[in-house]
């Protein structure tokens, strides 16, 4: 069962099916969401997008690094378009019912960059450590 897990993430379908759950989120009629206080008293509408958008882009990155490697540009253009996709879609949201939201657009570009991000950081990978001076070895 985990090499069938591992196998079906390396493809481009979880990309794919995060893209349109995040499509059908976000063009969901307001009617059909949580009471718009409950997510107002703490900001979890911004924590939710963030969410998303980190998620989203996460996952289009992983996809391309186990199949080529990618370079910081490449993950910033995957986080551009991502951020420009949660802009368009707050101007889908207008004629959904739900409320354009500035807000929004920013948390969904904070999720997007963080994970490209997190995603350029090199693995560190064990190996031999650099030797301690006299100094740092009555320090430490």
């Amino acid at each position: 069962m985990k090499k069938f897990i591992q196998s079906y993430l390396i493809t481009k379908w979880p990309a794919i099916t995060w893209s349109a759950i995040v499509f059908v989120l976000l063009a969901m009629p307001g009617k059909g969401l949580l009471s718009e206080g409950f997510l107002s008293v703490w900001h979890l509408d911004k924590l939710i997008h963030a969410t998303l958008f980190f998620v989203l882009v996460w996952l289009w990155a992983h996809y391309l690094k186990t199949h080529k490697t990618i370079t910081w540009k490449t993950l910033f253009m995957i986080a551009l378009l991502a951020t420009v996709y949660g802009i368009a879609m707050e101007f889908v949201q207008i004629y959904t019912g739900r409320d354009f939201s500035v807000g929004d657009m920013v948390a969904d570009g904070a999720g997007a960059f963080l994970a490209a991000i997190i995603k350029n950081k090199p693995r560190w990978k064990p190996g031999p450590q650099p030797k301690l001076t006299a100094y740092e070895k009555k320090v430490f």
